[in-house]
This record gives C-alpha cells, structure tokens and sequence, in this order.
C-alpha cells in the first residue's frame, strides 16, 4: 500500500505554465494534425460499397434479334 506525508506547505509545481499550455494545445488538436494518422472517412467506405454494387449488379438483358 502506498502512503503519502503530507506537509503544511503547497507542493511544487511539476510543469511550466508554458508546458501546461502547450499540453492543453496539444489535447485540442485533431489526432491527424499531431500524430499524422488516418483518421476514419465515412464517404470513403461509402463510395467502395457503391462501387463493389455496380460490379456486382446483374447486367440487362440483351433484346433477342430474329
């Protein structure tokens, strides 16, 4: 088990105000502007659904000639 002293005194800060607001900027930025990821496109998956039916639909029938 894990015990903590405390003492009459504030403790020390762990980071800068600087570091504080560059971690905040950080927390607020879309997951592709920090780490260059993917991020999930739903009208891509859309258009390859769409895409795979034309392939696959059933063409129409050619007209018979006598």
């Amino acid at each position: 088990m894990l015990t903590q002293y405390t003492t009459g005194r504030a403790p020390a800060p762990l980071a800068t105000r600087a570091e504080l607001d560059a971690l905040g900027a950080l927390m607020v930025e879309d997951e592709a502007v920090v780490s260059d990821a993917p991020t999930y496109r739903p009208e891509a998956a859309a258009l390859l659904l769409v895409g795979l039916a034309l392939l696959l639909s059933p063409k129409q029938p050619k007209e018979k000639t006598r």
